[in-house]
């Protein structure tokens, strides 16, 4: 075989191997959204055979492809979550054993939905419905799954202390006790009144938020099943079992993890407030969101020198992704 018949013979493999993978990824979306889907339901184990499924399609691709890091991602949270279901059922911490769901008549409203777009789903304890407009009320202990390209906003009808919104692929659920379950995604939770204190939860990771004014967060569930918190209003304070506290002002951002909390770091609120969809998706933005301008004219009139970077995700206390950005 000639020189030019090896290389053409190279060139049609490469373009062989790349319409294969580009035939196959609608196979892994597919998957990846099954997957979820059981997840959510928690049948984990039929989820990571989804999960580990659409890995196979991807064993040619790169490591580095977005697809197989979300389908890398998607498995360690759902092994995470699976682990903390078996020790919950081990130590009887799921009292109610009932799998008969409830009617919807008998649900009470709890929880009010101030702003909502595209498909938002309400499940566990009464009969599964979608949320889709303002003003729909749901019980406390609902699990809410936000799916791509939705987003909801909601507070306590009795007790409007706090505000929940999510957007994009993202799943939590609160209870009476004021204790905010984040499965996955991401969520920006916050408080006008004073003295507050509440319990957040992710797949690996429990804290105790507490404020004295008025305070503002955005959260993040990383894929070792903690937590990114990122102050926005307010000094808070966070505290974990047997670990030491830890305060957070505006612009200051920390890991809360299943051995502590990170150290913190310091983020641009002025870019925070453009590019993240938790605050510009929505038609009417956080009631506190003048406030939060005010704080990010502070922090610009204070910081000297900036790098424009990105924080990532984290595996440890002290190794996270931080991605400079170039100045254009």
């Amino acid at each position: 075989m000639t020189y030019l018949a090896q290389v053409k013979w190279v060139i049609f493999l490469f373009i062989l191997i790349d319409l294969s993978g580009f035939s196959s990824e609608n196979s892994v979306q597919s998957l990846l959204k099954k997957g979820r889907f059981e997840a959510e339901s928690g049948n984990f184990t039929l989820a990571l055979n989804h999960f580990n499924t659409a890995m196979g399609y991807l064993r040619q691709v790169s490591s580095s492809h977005p697809l197989v890091e979300e389908v890398q991602k998607e498995i360690r949270l759902t092994k995470g979550r699976s682990l903390v279901a078996r020790f919950k059922n081990r130590s009887g911490l799921k009292a109610s054993g009932k799998t008969q769901l409830l009617s919807l008549q008998e649900e009470p409203e709890d929880v009010i939905v101030t702003q909502c777009f595209g498909s938002v789903l309400v499940r566990d304890i009464w009969q599964p419905r979608d949320i889709n407009r303002k003003g729909e009320l749901f019980g406390f202990g609902r699990r809410i799954t936000i799916l791509p390209s939705a987003g909801v906003e909601v507070s306590f009808k009795n007790k409007s202390n706090y505000v929940v919104r999510s957007v994009e692929a993202a799943s939590l659920a609160i209870n009476e006790k004021q204790e905010f379950d984040f499965h996955s995604g991401s969520f920006c939770l916050s408080s006008l009144a004073k003295n507050t204190r509440c319990s957040i939860k992710s797949p690996l990771s429990e804290l105790v938020l507490e404020s004295e004014d008025p305070f503002a967060v955005m959260l993040a569930v990383t894929t070792n099943g903690g937590i990114k918190i990122i102050g926005l209003l307010g000094e808070i304070e966070l505290k974990q079992n047997q670990k030491s506290p830890i305060s957070l002002r505006p612009g200051q951002l920390v890991f809360s993890l299943p051995d502590g909390f990170s150290r913190k770091m310091n983020v641009e609120l002025s870019t925070l407030m453009v590019t993240s969809k938790l605050m510009t998706a929505f038609e009417e933005p956080p009631g506190f969101f003048k406030k939060l301008k005010q704080q990010a004219l502070i922090q610009a009139l204070r910081t000297k020198k900036r790098f424009r970077t990105v924080v990532g995700d984290a595996k440890t206390n002290s190794d996270f992704q931080i991605k400079v950005l170039n100045e254009e």
